[in-house]
C-alpha cells in the first residue's frame, strides 16, 4: 500500500490523533472511542474501549490500575489455564498470569472487561467481567 492509499484509509475511518492513545476512533452510534495503544507500562498495543468522545487522562489512569491490579484479579478469578484437557495438552506451557492483554473495556458504570490473548489457531479466549472495586464478576474462556 503505498502513503496516499495508507492516508485515505486512516481519513475514512475517523482516525483522529490523541496524546494519551496515538490515534483513536469516536463512535458517536456507541458514544465511545476505541484505540489500540500501549498502555501503563505494556510494550505492546492493546484495543482499548471506554465511553465518552475522546480518551481523558482519567480513564488512562483507570487502565493503569486494572492492568496493575490484574495479576490478583486474575488469581482471583480461579478461572483454570487451560479451558479443557485436550487445550491444555496442545499449549502445556500457557498460563493465564502471562498471556498478552487483547483488550480492555471500561464501562460507563465503571465496570470492566478484559479479554486475554490465547493462541490464535484456537478458538478459545479467556474473559473477564469485573466490577469498578476490581473484584471478578464472572471469568469464562469463551469461543
Amino acid at each position: 500500500m503505498n502513503e496516499k492509499n495508507h492516508v485515505a484509509q486512516t481519513q475514512n475511518l475517523n482516525w483522529i490523533s490523541h496524546p494519551l492513545v496515538g490515534q483513536y476512533r469516536h463512535r458517536a452510534e456507541h458514544n465511545d472511542w476505541i484505540a489500540e495503544a500501549k498502555v501503563h507500562g505494556i510494550d505492546y498495543p492493546v484495543s482499548i474501549n471506554a465511553m465518552g468522545s475522546e480518551p481523558i487522562q482519567a480513564q488512562m489512569d483507570i487502565f493503569a490500575e486494572l492492568i496493575a491490579r490484574l495479576p490478583e484479579i486474575i488469581a482471583s478469578s480461579n478461572l483454570p489455564d487451560a479451558p479443557t484437557e485436550e487445550w491444555r495438552k496442545k499449549h502445556p506451557d500457557y498460563r493465564l498470569l502471562n498471556a498478552p492483554i487483547s483488550c480492555l473495556y471500561l464501562h460507563e458504570d465503571g465496570s470492566f472487561y478484559v479479554r486475554l490473548d490465547a493462541y490464535p489457531e484456537d478458538d478459545w479466549l479467556p474473559g473477564f467481567d469485573i466490577s469498578p472495586d476490581f473484584k471478578v464478576i464472572l471469568a469464562e474462556w469463551g469461543v
